[in-house]
C-alpha cells in the first residue's frame, strides 16, 4: 500500500522539470527534487509557506490571476515572466560562453483539484531555447558576416530549427528532419507553415513567447511541442525562424502522474477500510466469545444475550457504514444532513464501549446538548472514532491498569463556531513527531497494529470534506485535584456550514 501512495512522489521526483503543487494563496504543498537540487531550497523549508517569502520578485498579482483562471476554466494556463524570464531564481553554473546568469523558464499551470483550489506549476528549462533565440538575434544583426555561424548553430543545437520565407520552408537543421521522420531536408523544403503547424493562432501567440502546441508528423502521428517563432532579417530579406522542442515525454509523465494519483486515492481508501474494520471485528469476536463462555458456565441471562446481540448488530452495521462513508468521501455529490452533535458523539462511544471498558478507560463528557450541525455526520463519526482509537491505544500502552485512564470530550459553541475537544491523560505526544502525526502512513505503532492512515484520514475529513480545522497539542490539566498531561485534539467547525 505504501508503494502506491509514494508513486506521486516518485513520478514528480524523476521528471526532468520543476513541479510545484500550490494553492491559490501561493502556499506550497509539494516541491520536487528537481527544484531542491537547483534552488538549494529543501522541501521541508518551503512546504506550507508562501512562495513569495522565497521569491519576492514574482509578479504576485499575475501569478494568482493565472492560477485563478486555470481553476475557473479547469484548463492549463501559461505564466510568462515579463522581465526576468523565470519564475523561481535558479542561477546557472559557470559555463563558457553562457548567455544568461539564470535559468530561463517556461511555466505551465495545470489544475489538479478545482474544489480545493490546487494547481500544479510545471517549470521547464528553456535556457537552451532562449540562448538560441538570443544568438539568432545576434546573428540577425551580423548576418552578412555570420552566415557560417548560423549554419553551425543550426546543425549543433538540440532543438529543431526551421527557416521560413513567405511561410514556406527554405532550410532546416538535422534535428528537424529527424523530428518529423523525414529522410532529408528536401522533404521539408517548400512545405507551407500550416502543413507543420495546424493551429493557425499559433503565429500570433508564439511571436512573443514560447507556446505549447500539437505538431503533426509526415505519417500523421502527433507529438506535443514547445515552439517559438521569431522574425529575422537575412540579406535584407525577412524570414521566420521556428524552433521546436519535443515535450511529448514530459506530457506522458504528466498523464502518468494523474493516473497514479487516482490509484493512490483508491489505495488510500482500501487501506482506511482495513484500518477501520480491525477494531469492530475485534469487538464482534470478543462479544461472541464472551457470550459463549457465559452460556457454558451458566451465567448467560436474557439481558446479557440481548445486549450482546445488539452490540454485534450495531457493530456489523458500523462495518457496512464504513464502506459507504469512504465511498461517499471520494464523491463530489455527498449530501449534508442536520444532526445533534451530542447524540452523534454518544453513539460513537457506544460502538467502542466494550474496548474502552476492557482497557478501563473512563470517558468524561462535557457536552452542549443544544448544538446541531449541518454537515456530514458519518464522516464526523469516522474522524472522532479514529481519534478515540488513537487515544485508547496511547493510554493502554503507557498507563498501568491501576492508574486512572481518562479521555475527556467537550463541546461548546463560540459565536458561529463549534469547538470539539478530545483530551487524554497518556502523557502527550513526543515533540519530535507531533508535527507529523497527520501525515499519511506515519505511525508510532508496530507495523502489524496499524497502517498509519487513521489520523491522516481524520485530518483530511475535517479539513477537506467538512471545511473545518483540526489541531493537536500537548496540554496540562487538573482532574479530580490531580495534575495530568496528555494529547489534545481540537476540532473547529462552522455552525453555518
Amino acid at each position: 500500500m505504501k508503494l502506491d501512495t509514494n508513486k506521486f512522489d516518485i513520478i514528480c521526483n524523476t521528471v526532468d522539470n520543476g513541479i510545484i503543487l500550490i494553492n491559490k494563496n501561493l502556499e506550497v504543498q509539494f516541491w520536487n527534487k528537481w527544484l531542491e537540487i537547483r534552488t538549494g531550497i529543501s522541501s521541508n523549508e518551503i512546504i506550507n509557506k508562501n512562495l513569495m517569502q522565497f521569491y519576492p520578485n514574482i509578479d504576485e498579482k499575475k501569478l494568482v490571476r493565472k492560477i485563478t483562471t486555470a481553476l475557473k476554466l479547469n484548463s492549463s494556463t501559461f505564466y510568462t515572466p515579463q522581465i526576468s524570464k523565470f519564475l523561481v531564481n535558479i542561477e546557472l553554473g559557470k559555463v563558457t560562453d553562457k548567455v544568461f546568469d539564470n535559468m530561463q523558464q517556461s511555466i505551465t499551470i495545470t489544475p489538479l483539484d478545482v474544489k480545493n483550489e490546487l494547481v500544479i506549476i510545471y517549470i521547464y528549462d528553456v535556457t537552451m531555447l532562449s540562448e538560441i533565440n538570443f544568438k539568432l538575434k545576434e546573428i540577425k544583426e551580423k548576418v552578412e558576416e555570420k552566415n557560417e555561424e548560423l549554419k553551425l548553430l543550426f546543425d549543433t543545437t538540440m532543438e529543431a530549427i526551421i527557416l521560413f520565407k513567405d511561410d514556406k520552408v527554405v532550410d532546416c537543421n538535422k534535428v528537424a528532419i529527424d523530428l518529423f521522420n523525414y529522410s532529408s531536408k528536401y522533404d521539408l523544403i517548400n512545405k507551407h507553415f500550416e502543413e507543420l503547424i495546424h493551429n493557425k493562432r499559433v503565429l500570433e501567440k508564439a511571436s512573443n513567447k514560447p507556446i505549447e502546441t500539437t505538431i503533426f508528423k509526415e505519417d500523421k502521428s502527433t507529438f506535443k511541442a514547445l515552439i517559438n517563432i521569431k522574425d529575422t532579417i537575412i540579406k535584407s530579406q525577412t524570414f521566420k525562424i521556428l524552433t521546436i522542442v519535443d515535450i511529448s515525454e514530459i506530457k506522458r509523465k504528466e498523464t502518468l502522474l494523474a493516473e497514479q494519483s487516482k490509484l493512490a486515492a483508491m489505495g488510500e481508501m482500501i487501506g482506511n477500510i482495513a484500518h477501520q474494520w480491525r477494531q469492530p471485528l475485534n469487538i464482534i469476536s470478543i462479544t461472541a466469545s464472551s457470550t459463549k463462555l457465559k452460556k457454558e458456565i451458566g451465567l448467560l441471562t436474557d439481558k446479557i444475550l440481548l445486549d450482546s446481540l445488539k452490540l454485534i448488530s450495531d457493530t456489523t452495521e458500523h462495518l457496512s457504514n464504513t464502506i459507504d462513508v469512504f465511498k461517499d468521501f471520494l464523491k463530489e455529490d455527498k449530501e449534508k444532513s442536520l444532526f445533534n452533535l451530542t447524540q452523534n458523539i454518544q453513539n460513537n462511544i457506544s460502538l467502542i464501549e466494550t474496548i474502552l471498558n476492557e482497557n478501563k478507560i473512563r470517558i468524561d463528557l462535557d457536552l452542549d446538548d443544544e448544538i446541531y450541525l449541518y454537515n456530514f455526520s458519518n464522516e464526523f463519526s469516522q474522524a472522532l472514532i479514529n481519534i478515540l482509537h488513537n487515544a485508547s491505544d496511547a493510554i493502554s500502552s503507557r498507563l498501568a491498569q491501576e492508574e486512572l485512564r481518562l479521555i475527556k470530550i467537550s463541546t461548546k459553541q463560540i459565536n458561529d463556531s463549534i469547538e470539539i475537544t478530545i483530551l487524554d491523560n497518556a502523557g502527550g505526544i513526543d515533540k519530535n513527531i507531533i508535527d507529523k502525526i497527520f501525515e499519511p502512513y506515519f505511525t508510532t505503532k508496530h507495523k502489524f497494529q496499524g497502517t498509519g492512515l487513521g489520523l491522516y484520514m481524520t485530518h483530511k475529513i475535517i479539513k477537506m470534506s467538512m471545511k473545518g480545522e483540526i489541531f493537536v497539542s500537548n496540554e496540562e490539566f487538573i482532574y479530580e485535584n490531580e495534575k495530568y498531561i496528555g494529547a489534545q485534539f481540537k476540532i473547529i467547525l462552522s455552525s453555518n456550514t
